[in-house]
């Protein structure tokens, strides 16, 4: 049901009117034109605008757009189509995150609160990247979270080293992380490995240490909630 609630809002959201709006600022349109002389010229390799070699990103969204011009025509829905798909997917993964980590009555207001803000919005209805670099950077957290931790009748439960000993989680993890550079560059492996770092690092120091650093003066206290994780 949560799930059902979570996918049918931000569906709502990122595809009413998705094609009404032409194409705009200086990005969607180069995006969109590169993808479609890609799709013309019959070459996924090297992208193209007005005849130049467009360098500035990598090819993952030119290949999408390109993909969704041959199911939907070439419009501006088609344009946006997976940015808007992508954009509900990162609102599944933060649901799952956040059922993870703080139980399933957390799960479905971090997912209101991501579909709704503005600036993610934004970006989950223009035929830009940062869609796609968010989903899979979202993902690989996912992945992480989901190979550390394990919530069970006694509460929520740690690996030993803080980090998944699933081969297979750590193959999506990476993976993940090497789909999302392929969207913006290397920016969609440093920032998912240094949140995994500081997490690592933070687990690692002495229960007064860590205290120190987590706690927070508006009375959460994190540190019981890292302090409460047992291993497993």
């Amino acid at each position: 049901m949560h799930l059902l609630l979570i996918t049918s809002l931000a569906g709502f959201v990122f595809f009413v009117n998705l094609g009404s709006a032409r194409l705009w600022d200086r990005d969607e349109p180069r995006n969109a034109g590169c993808a479609l002389e890609m799709l013309e010229r019959g070459n996924w390799i090297v992208p193209t605008f007005n005849d130049e070699l467009r360098h500035q990103k990598p090819a993952l969204m030119y290949w999408l757009i390109g993909s969704a011009y041959t199911m939907f025509g070439m419009n501006e829905f088609a344009a946006r189509f997976w940015s808007a798909l992508l954009g509900i997917g990162t609102v599944v993964c933060t649901a799952g995150m956040a059922g993870r980590l703080f139980g399933r009555s957390v799960d479905l207001w971090s997912a209101m609160i991501l579909a709704t803000s503005l600036m993610f919005i934004v970006s989950a209805r223009a035929a830009t990247p940062d869609a796609a670099l968010i989903f899979f950077s979202t993902l690989a957290l996912l992945f992480y979270v989901y190979g550390t931790f394990r919530r069970t009748n006694q509460g929520l439960k740690l690996t030993h080293n803080a980090f998944p000993v699933n081969s297979w989680i750590i193959f999506g993890m990476y993976s993940a992380m090497g789909i999302g550079a392929l969207a913006k560059g290397p920016v969609a492996v440093v920032v998912p490995m240094a949140i995994i770092g500081m997490f690592m690092l933070i687990v690692r120091l002495p229960p007064r240490a860590a205290a120190e650093l987590v706690d927070k003066p508006s009375g959460v206290k994190l540190s019981d909630w890292f302090n409460g994780l047992r291993p497993f």
